[in-house]
């Protein structure tokens, strides 16, 4: 898959790709994944959630370098889990972006409701204002 030339310029040493939280996939700068997995690692085995938490995403990641083109070859298991057949969907999302196999991200948005993700987004207290 050739990533944007946008992503490249942000991620010159290559990428990780993970799997994603809603049936995609994500892909982080390898510092960021980085710090990423040490908050994970920096919290106890004991939960059980985190231990799951951290099996689906680090147990699902695959560090990528581009080739001459620009391009990254995602692993089988990992086109597998989001669905990738043919056609892709790249998402940007802040310190990562997703892809996505475009019929599952059509479906996904068809499913989602608007008014419920306003109340839900509502109560994320995110500002473009700093220091708040």
């Amino acid at each position: 898959m050739t990533v944007p030339s946008k992503y490249r310029e942000e991620t010159p040493d290559g990428v990780v790709v993970t799997k994603g939280l809603d049936g995609n996939l994500m892909v982080y700068a390898k510092e960021t994944f980085d710090i990423f997995a040490e908050s994970m690692n920096n919290i106890s085995v004991t939960d059980p959630n985190l231990r799951s938490f951290r099996r689906e995403i680090l147990g699902n990641s695959a560090e990528l370098t581009y080739d001459s083109a620009g391009r990254i070859l995602i692993p089988l298991h990992l086109r597998k889990l989001a669905g990738i057949e043919e056609n892709v969907m790249i998402v940007g999302g802040g310190q990562y972006f997703e892809i996505w196999d475009q019929n599952r991200l059509q479906k996904y948005e068809t499913m989602s409701d608007p008014e419920a993700q306003a109340k839900a987004w509502a109560s994320l207290n995110i500002t473009t204002t700093r220091g708040n």
